[in-house]
């Protein structure tokens, strides 16, 4: 057993990878010049694409995706006041993504990055199951989450995601 029995992995002729994020960097290096560029090459650009992505794991996903999975389940009390707290300091790290697209277009700067991309599944799933205002009470986040959860690949895959 190992995580690629448990995570999404990919098989690139006998090299197994595992996690979503490392297959969809591997993917990027390994076919450079088809479609939009995703990870900066520039030195300045890469790092605050590095900053992105580490925002989105740490401030987004780790809320997020425990507020999602419990959607619809049975929560006793005490599982309510947990998630209620994750959606307050989630909320309050929504504030700082705010101020963030209030000065750029997307989250790594003026150009989508793999970053902005990776918000997508959960970031979905969260936006859909009742959670729609916290985004859209942001102007520049629901600007941001239109543009990024509209574009053509993601509304052709999202139902099979």
């Amino acid at each position: 057993m190992s995580f690629a029995d448990c995570t999404p992995s990919k098989d690139d002729d006998g090299f197994i990878l595992y996690e979503s994020r490392a297959i969809a960097r591997y993917l990027i290096k390994k076919y450079p010049n088809q479609g939009t560029p995703l990870i900066p090459s520039d030195p300045k650009a890469q790092a605050l694409f590095e900053q992105a992505a580490s925002v989105e794991v740490f401030n987004f996903t780790n809320f997020v995706q425990p507020i999602t999975i419990s959607q619809g389940a049975l929560v006793c009390n005490r599982m309510r006041n947990v998630l209620g707290e994750l959606l307050k300091t989630l909320q309050e790290k929504l504030d700082v993504y705010e101020v963030i697209l209030s000065k750029q277009k997307y989250l790594a700067g003026d150009f989508l990055t793999l970053a902005d991309l990776t918000h997508l599944p959960y970031g979905t799933a969260f936006y859909t199951n009742g959670f729609a205002e916290v985004f859209d009470s942001r102007p520049n986040l629901a600007r941001w989450w239109k543009d990024v959860s509209n574009r053509p690949a993601w509304l052709a895959v999202k139902d099979g995601a």
